[in-house]
């Protein structure tokens, strides 16, 4: 796969995409002002649910560059934080200096400092991203934090992500406390079509390609919707994948393809990748053509860097190109090799200019080896490559 189409998917789709980028839609907008109301709510605590790949972490991050302009914010994911990294992480986002302290001192330091910054009017935030994977201990913990309160107002404000049913999570652990603060509850609804299709054309243009609607037509991007039933991150995946599928067929169509025939039943496709590519009967030949009228090794394909060269092999009943026997031929475009009952088709061929024509068919460009040669480098390969079966 060519490192440029790959750099392309990765910075508009992949690992490499800039973070910052935001594309808006619906469902997003909702997200983020009904995670503003319901943290300015007296109960202070919201769940922001959905399946992966539904944006939630991506929400999380930019909602939370807006809560640090307003109050102290920690942000974790529960799917890999224990109950002291828990503890020991939010005092040092909240930026609390705290000297080697066990688990109980901690706890007393976090409350206290809490209740302080709560009766300052500016209650500290939590955030929990993949709350639903969190251990039994960690959960018990985030319970006791619910509970905390200053002057009777809440001392914490909370907000929890995770998958569908996320509000059964209270119920499920006999998290009372939780369950007393009645959190808000948002439940995240995928990009309908047309905002798909926004949204991956600004992806691509963001990440510096050009001809967004080329790459992503409507029908393309209509069928990645499907496939990812409008979920962002599944739509990432995708958009990806089709990318890398576009590079590989752009590839093997730019190169040019021999079509072999036999009564108009095609037989076999190649791409013409090597420099030198040999057509004949034995099995040694990169284009096998199994008919009597064929040599063994019959004529050879050079590739130049905008060119095709057909070369006969002094093979015994000659090359046949559109009628014409020839030694030596440029191809062209839609060219008919004949040989025996079978037909080679050539397409993809680059256009030739007449200065680059004058020179392959100067004889002292080019270099023909002898069939001796082309055996022997053969026979070669073939011991090589029985030696590593």
């Amino acid at each position: 796969m060519p490192v440029h189409g790959s750099s392309l998917g990765s910075k508009a789709f992949g690992k490499d995409a800039d973070r910052s980028l935001i594309v808006a839609y619906e469902s997003r907008q909702d997200a983020l002002r009904f995670l503003s109301a319901a943290l300015s709510q007296s109960n202070g605590i919201a769940l922001l649910q959905g399946p992966r790949g539904s944006g939630k972490s991506t929400v999380i991050a930019e909602q939370v560059g807006w809560l640090k302009r307003e109050a102290p914010v920690a942000l974790f994911d529960g799917s890999r934080e224990s109950t002291r990294q828990l503890v020991s992480g939010m005092l040092r986002q909240y930026g609390v200096d705290v000297i080697p302290q066990n688990d109980e001192q901690m706890l007393q330091t976090l409350g206290n400092y809490l209740s302080q910054q709560t009766r300052m009017g500016q209650a500290p935030i939590l955030v929990v991203d993949n709350a639903d994977r969190l251990g039994s201990s960690t959960l018990s913990l985030l319970n006791w934090l619910t509970a905390l309160d200053a002057k009777g107002r809440y001392a914490l404000r909370i907000v929890l992500t995770g998958k569908e049913r996320l509000a059964e999570l209270a119920s499920k652990h006999s998290m009372r406390n939780l369950e007393r603060r009645h959190p808000a509850v948002f439940a995240l609804n995928p990009l309908s079509r047309q905002e798909a299709v926004i949204y991956l054309r600004t992806r691509m243009i963001a990440a510096g390609g050009e001809r967004s609607e080329e790459v992503f037509s409507i029908d393309v991007c209509e069928r990645l919707h499907e496939l990812s039933r409008g979920w962002p991150g599944l739509l990432n995946d995708n958009a990806l994948e089709a990318m890398a599928r576009m590079e590989e067929l752009k590839d093997t169509r730019s190169a040019p393809r021999v079509i072999v025939t036999r009564e108009g039943e095609t037989l076999a496709e190649y791409a013409i990748t090597k420099r030198e590519t040999v057509i004949g009967r034995d099995e040694m030949a990169d284009i096998v053509v199994k008919d009597v009228y064929v040599s063994k090794l019959h004529a050879m394909l050079q590739v130049y860097s905008n060119g095709l060269v057909l070369l006969d092999l002094n093979s015994t009943n000659g090359t046949i190109v559109n009628s014409v026997e020839t030694p030596r031929r440029i191809l062209r475009n839609n060219d008919i090799i004949s040989l025996g009952q079978h037909r080679l088709k050539i397409e993809n061929v680059p256009a030739v200019s007449r200065e680059m024509a004058e020179k392959i068919q100067a004889a002292d460009t080019l270099t023909l080896k002898n069939l001796d040669d082309i055996r022997l480098s053969r026979a070669r390969h073939n011991i090589v490559a029985m030696k590593h079966k």
